[in-house]
């Protein structure tokens, strides 16, 4: 197969991509898709449980803020895909004062977090009576007023205690100017790991996004709609090779051969086959594809596992270790009924110190738009990152979980725990379950009648999202990772190298600025006219009149993508 494009990774990003080649390039562009499973949506990953249709257990990313994350809701708006609310437990009626937080072997409710003779940890004079969100507003206001407000430029300027903010990794930063207690405090209530994780302070200090009063929306039909929405139309659209051959599925990228020719690029991959979500390598023929150009739409771990010299580029080789893979899994119980709205509970989290670290409430069936009348209802009973992943993982080998056919299912229904890759074991979901009740002080809970598991940490993905490193320069990285090596038409997109990491509009935005800048596709029409793409305008200022410098004092031309914000800063 001979392609103009071919796009590797039939995540958010790749599908994004070669629909909008597609759609612009127009019908005789030659471009192909090409994944590793036989599952569009990388991680973005909805699975329907037994009698639960309209309730979707999103084991990957599973929401967006509108009003932040401009690229996803103009996105979803053009190509017209439902979307619901996403409740956090505000405002009323649902109200999230009353959800439960167990720390330290103490129950509280929220807005018992702000009561310093409650909190269970010996925090300073000067952290006690704050939240965890208000506690790091606090501690990133005192070392640096309204940072959060400021550019990334800016932000990448300042110094403190001696030397770039860039260059500490939050933790270390914390160790400066926050008691132990405090840090564990937030690392505790805060629920993620990630959030607190030793990521560039840069990144991780001004980390006060959202809260509980944040408007989240979710796809109704499951996130990963998204994903396969785009890759339906694109294989639709008049093209350059059949429509049947646009989307290759099972096939992995084990290697590119870089040569001269019309087609430099040959991309050598594995067939695999996938079996109850489980892909694996067939050891069949392997199959070359010849492309002009090629956009790798994946994670980090994915590029680590492609042999090419392409890699052995010294600034690819030292700059694709900038980013932390961070460690994700996720758990889902479904119960008859919501037992816990006894206890007040309606929706968004509760979290906890216990392993299970986050319990989110969803909605019962029955109260969906075109549900059945039952009141089965949905718990993530874990989320979780990083440390705590391994006690689960130690129970990952086992009898696997076998549910119980509940009321709402047919006599005749035999099946109830959905098949994937990673099947929930019994001991799991009993310890899950045990650990569910201790949160909310209860002695016992009802059992499961099905669960579902996914654990982000195997190859190819290595982990659930991405974070920046301290001590590198991620304004720089991120503009050219997009096009790494200067003579080569290879392009990086994707969540890992983005401004937006662990988000799906980071992923859109590196892809689209990427067809921007190097594939010379115009700006599309869904989109705000002011949303600062990356580089264009600059990712850090968002100002092209004074920041792009393209001639030097003596008049040499210089690289017109790269900003002046984004050059290194002189010591001292």
């Amino acid at each position: 197969m001979n392609l103009d494009i071919a796009v590797v990774g039939g995540g958010v990003s790749g599908a994004y991509s070669a629909w909008r080649l597609q759609q612009e390039k127009g019908a005789d562009a030659k471009i192909a898709l090409f994944e590793y499973s036989d599952r569009i949506g990388g991680r973005l990953y909805s699975v329907t449980m037994p009698g639960l249709p309209h309730v979707k257990a999103e084991v990957g990313g599973m929401r967006y803020i509108p009003d932040e994350h401009l690229m996803v809701a103009g996105l979803v708006d053009h190509l017209k895909i439902p979307t619901r609310d996403f409740p956090m437990g505000a405002p009323p009626p649902v109200g999230s004062n009353c959800n439960l937080f167990y720390l330290r072997g103490k129950h509280l409710r929220l807005h018992e977090l702000a009561d310093p003779d409650k909190v269970p940890y010996n925090l300073a004079w000067s952290e006690r009576g704050l939240g965890p969100t208000n506690l790091q507003v606090q501690v990133m206001n005192n070392i640096y007023p309204n940072l959060g407000s400021l550019s990334l430029c800016d932000q990448m300027k300042i110094k403190v205690f001696g030397k770039p903010i860039w260059k500490y990794g939050f933790w270390d930063l914390m160790y400066r100017v926050l008691s132990n207690e405090g840090y564990q405090f937030m690392k505790d209530a805060g629920g993620y790991d990630a959030n607190v994780a030793n990521a560039n302070a840069v990144t991780q200090l001004p980390a006060t996004e959202y809260s509980d009063n944040t408007k989240f929306l979710t796809l109704r039909d499951g996130y990963d709609q998204l994903p396969l929405t785009l890759v339906r139309q694109f294989e639709q659209m008049p093209g350059g090779i059949p429509k049947d051959q646009r989307v290759q599925m099972n096939h992995r990228l084990a290697e590119i051969v870089i040569g001269p020719g019309e087609y430099p690029y040959t991309l050598i991959f594995e067939p695999t086959t996938t079996e109850d979500g489980k892909t694996e390598a067939t050891h069949a023929t392997a199959i070359k594809v010849y492309a002009k150009k090629v956009i790798l739409a994946m994670p980090r771990r994915s590029l680590e596992l492609i042999k090419s010299r392409f890699f052995e580029n010294p600034w690819l080789k030292a700059n694709i270790p900038s980013v932390l893979i961070q460690s994700a899994f996720k758990l889902f119980l479904a119960y008859e009924r919501p037992w816990w709205r006894s206890l007040g509970l309606v929706a968004g989290r509760s979290v906890t110190d216990l392993p299970v670290r986050q319990i989110y409430y969803f909605g019962t069936e029955g109260e969906q738009e075109g549900g059945l009348p039952f009141m089965n209802s949905l718990l993530m009973a874990s989320y979780n990152d990083i440390s705590t992943v391994p006690f689960w993982k130690g129970l990952e080998t086992g009898e696997p979980f076998q549910g119980y056919r509940p009321s709402c299912l047919e006599a005749g229904v035999r099946e109830y725990v959905p098949k994937t890759e990673f099947p929930a074991t019994a001991e799991m979901v009993y310890v899950a379950n045990k650990q569910v009740a201790q949160v909310h002080a209860l002695p016992e809970i009802p059992a499961p009648y099905s669960a579902v598991y996914h654990s982000w940490n195997e190859d190819p993905y290595g982990g659930g999202w991405h974070e920046w490193k301290a001590n590198y320069r991620l304004d720089e990285i991120m503009c050219r990772m997009r096009k790494p090596v200067e003579n080569e038409d290879i392009h990086i997109v994707g969540e890992a190298y983005s401004y937006g990491q662990g988000w799906v509009e980071g992923a859109l935005d590196t892809a689209e600025s990427t067809l921007q800048e190097f594939f010379g596709l115009k700006r599309p029409v869904w989109l705000k006219k002011n949303y600062p793409l990356m580089p264009n305008p600059c990712p850090g200022c968002g100002d092209l009149e004074g920041c792009v410098e393209f001639k030097d004092p003596g008049g040499k031309v210089l690289d017109a993508v790269t900003p002046n914000c984004l050059k290194p800063v002189e010591e001292g």
